[in-house]
C-alpha cells in the first residue's frame, strides 16, 4: 500500500498529514500519541488488522512507534 492511500483510508486532513510526516521525520520526543492523526491512524491500523494485537494493546510494542515505523517504510 502507498503512503497516500493510508492517509486517505485513515481520513487524515492535509494538516494531519503534515503533522504525521513531521513525526515520521523526527519523533519529537514521543508526542505523536497526543495528535488527532495518531488517533485516526491507530483506529485504521487496528480495524484493518495490520497492527499486531500485542502492539495495539501495548504489550509487545508501542503503537505510536509501530505506526511511525510502518509509515517510514512506505516513504
Amino acid at each position: 500500500m502507498k503512503l497516500q492511500e493510508v492517509y486517505k483510508q485513515a481520513r487524515l486532513s492535509e494538516t494531519e498529514i503534515d503533522v504525521t510526516e513531521s513525526y515520521v521525520e523526527d519523533d519529537h520526543d514521543g508526542c505523536f500519541m497526543e495528535t488527532n492523526a495518531y488517533e485516526k491512524l491507530y483506529e485504521y491500523f487496528c480495524n484493518s488488522g495490520e497492527m499486531p494485537y500485542g502492539v495495539a494493546k501495548a504489550r509487545t510494542g508501542d503503537p505510536d512507534v509501530w505506526i511511525l515505523e510502518y509509515l517510514e517504510e512506505l516513504v
